[in-house]
């Protein structure tokens, strides 16, 4: 069963830890909970560049030998008709977890940015640009799910490991926006 994936099982546990770290940023004041929240967004974008990766390898593990052990292919909790589609499981010929891999990796580098010197100059910019970064990430999940639930061969599916990695960006989006509210309250 799809739902007992190991390392599904460890990107949930990933999405946890992220999100009870978001929570208790929530009730720490100062510098202490604006390094928390950005532990959380930082937590969130690793749980989002795994899930991605694992997608990838899925891709190519369907690539090479036409089916996959990494994931179940049949029910409505798999991931081998989503990924496997070639008319659905790519953005301009790059598949869906490359895009992923490379979005989380821009939103990681500009909350680790953040992290290391929470006071620089440009400190304010990064927040707004991760904040616009995971909104422009929005339009492509709604499209996603979309596509989960609708358009892929025996729809509709659901693809656990691109639900993570949905989850991820929703997870950092929130973060980005507590980050910038705390700064406001400065």
């Amino acid at each position: 069963m799809a739902v007992l994936d190991p390392p599904l099982m460890i990107f949930i546990a990933g999405l946890a830890v992220a999100s009870a770290i978001a929570l208790q940023a929530r009730s720490k004041d100062g510098e202490d909970g604006t390094r928390a929240m950005i532990d959380s967004g930082l937590v969130f974008s690793v749980v989002g560049l795994m899930s991605s990766g694992w997608t990838y390898a899925i891709h190519n593990s369907i690539l090479d030998s036409g089916s996959t052990t990494m994931c179940a292919s049949e029910g409505l909790v798999q991931c081998g008709s989503v990924i496997g589609d070639p008319n659905w499981n790519n953005l301009f010929g790059i598949p869906w977890g490359i895009t992923g891999l490379l979005s989380f990796s821009l939103l990681f580098f500009l909350f680790l940015s953040m992290r290391m010197d929470m006071h620089a100059k440009w400190a304010e910019s990064f927040e707004l640009y991760s904040l616009l970064a995971g909104l422009a990430g929005l339009p492509f999940v709604a499209f996603l799910v979309f596509v989960e639930l609708t358009q892929v061969k025996g729809a509709p599916h659901i693809c656990p490991f691109c639900t993570v990695a949905h989850l991820s960006l929703i997870g950092f989006l929130a973060t980005a926006h507590a980050l910038r509210v705390r700064r406001k309250s400065w």
